[in-house]
């Protein structure tokens, strides 16, 4: 099979399954687990795939409006126990998550408070919330996951720093921590930890015990990593991620 050949089944592959993984597509098709990733890197420079932790994903997928309202209930569960962490006054940051997203309703609205984001979508519900002073780092649009990223987005936030920054992540393992699709979204979430008083961490349980490319970390110190899972039913599941951070809910 010519390159272009296998790179048109690859793709075909990805839009019916959602997702490949490197290890069996190479093994299924007798070729090296490199060729099939210089494969993926080719289709992920057309934006057809995004390249997660040991394969790729359909590029779409990773859109803000594709992943508004897949799990949302279970988004919303895990982001509500971080509600009682928004300041009335001072500086937050939201990611770019559909997750984090949904905290936007309950951002006060009698405060003095700076709400900083890298998504437009959040920006533009922060600046229809009265009472909030919403900032825009600007920079390059990264077309899979519509944040901004680059170092742009990196020389913004140097001049900033955050009492707390809330986050989300496309993939929380209980040994190397968070991780997402895109380095350049790992790298701003990186930064952002560092200059952030307080991380809070909502994640999904679909999200645990996976990895993606780009991992990101954050200070363990009052930290604190929610999820839709109660300790009640499923402590068996979030033991593993104690040592993730200082608090868990």
């Amino acid at each position: 099979m010519h390159a272009t050949e296998r790179q048109e089944a690859l793709r075909r592959m990805v839009e019916e399954t959602g997702t490949v993984t490197v290890s069996q597509v190479a093994e299924a098709w007798s070729v090296s687990e490199m060729t099939i990733r210089r494969d993926l890197k080719h289709l992920q420079a057309q934006g057809l795939v995004a390249r997660v932790h040991g394969g790729a994903v359909a590029g779409s997928t990773l859109r803000w409006r594709a992943r508004l309202d897949k799990h949302s209930a279970d988004k919303a569960r895990a982001a509500d126990k971080l509600r009682e962490f928004i300041p009335e006054q001072g500086c937050i940051y939201l990611d770019g998550s559909t997750t984090i997203f949904t905290l936007t309703e309950f951002l006060p609205t009698d405060a003095d408070l700076t709400v900083v984001t890298n998504n437009i979508e959040t920006f533009l519900r922060l600046e229809s919330r009265v009472g909030i002073e919403a900032v825009l780092v600007g920079g390059t649009h990264n077309h899979d996951t519509d944040n901004f990223v680059g170092p742009l987005v990196r020389k913004c936030l140097q001049a900033l720093s955050f009492d707390v920054a809330f986050f989300s992540a496309y993939a929380l393992d209980a040994d190397i921590g968070p991780s997402e699709p895109s380095i350049e979204d790992a790298d701003v979430k990186s930064l952002v930890a560092e200059r952030s008083a307080r991380v809070c961490l909502a994640v999904s349980h679909d999200k645990l015990a996976k990895r993606a490319t780009g991992v990101w970390s954050f200070p363990l110190e009052g930290s604190v990593l929610a999820t839709d899972l109660s300790f009640h039913d499923d402590e068996e599941k979030l033991t593993p991620f104690r040592s993730c951070c200082e608090q868990l809910l």
